[in-house]
């Protein structure tokens, strides 16, 4: 009689199987997820290094860590004295230029006007609207805004330090929640991207908290023979904390 030792069957199987064919995984012996249960760890969902387009003086900031914030709120200003100034003289260029063709309109219209002459005086109002609009660009650039909804953990400029291209701040997104899980490669065809799962916090290790899988790993590590798998879980109510340990039911 000949026998194929349990180490070697899920290789053979994995390779040969569809993905899509649970039920025959069980039936020829591929192993239960849950066999054991698979630890986890929640991560928040996104994590953000905050920093500035431009270099400068921290002039207001407005924020600390714990602080909440929503998608598109200011978080750091720098000292723009220079940008402001070259904005106003900008847009005094910009209303000169405007009045000197109004000014000139009817003379125009009257043919007392050439057609160069008119335009010069257009391209001069183009020009200062060209050069109102870059100055408005640079000034803005002097404040950073947060590009997601999410919390301040940690804060790493204060009020006159110089800012560069280094991070200032980290904004992380908790609800939802993330947990990435890491499997053996013999049940990789027992999963499946949307499917159901339970999260069971460590502080609470009775309380089930529901997920399902959102991203699955498309290649298997070949020195640990593994593959990892992420859960997407809601968190309205914040009663679940980003680095906490967990295990995860299939």
């Amino acid at each position: 009689m000949l026998y194929i030792s349990r180490a070697i069957v899920p290789l053979l199987v994995v390779g040969i199987l569809p993905f899509s064919h649970l039920t025959q995984a069980a039936e020829i012996g591929l192993p239960a997820i849950n066999e054991a249960q698979q630890s986890c760890l929640l991560e928040p969902s996104i994590e953000v290094e905050l920093s500035s387009e431009v270099q400068g003086v921290v002039r207001q900031m407005s924020v600390t860590r714990g602080d909440k914030v929503k998608k598109g709120d200011v978080l750091m200003i720098l000292n723009s004295e220079v940008e402001e100034a070259v904005l106003a003289t900008a847009r005094a260029k910009v209303n000169f230029a405007a009045r000197k063709v109004k000014r000139n309109q009817k003379l125009f219209n009257k043919k007392l006007l050439s057609a160069h002459e008119k335009d010069e005086m257009l391209t001069e109002l183009r020009l200062a609207q060209s050069q109102a609009k870059e100055a408005k660009v640079h000034l803005k650039q002097r404040q950073t805004s947060s590009p997601i909804d999410g919390v301040i953990v940690e804060k790493l400029k204060e009020l006159g330090e110089y800012v560069d291209e280094s991070p200032f701040l980290r904004i992380v997104t908790l609800n939802p929640l993330r947990a990435e899980v890491v499997l053996q490669a013999e049940v990789y065809a027992q999963i499946s991207k949307g499917m159901k799962v339970a999260i069971y916090p460590e502080s609470d290790d009775q309380q089930a908290y529901h997920g399902e899988i959102d991203i699955i790993d498309p290649v298997i590590d070949v020195g640990s023979n593994t593959f990892a798998v992420s859960v997407v879980l809601e968190n309205n109510e914040r009663t679940l904390l980003a680095g906490l340990r967990c295990r995860v039911e299939f």
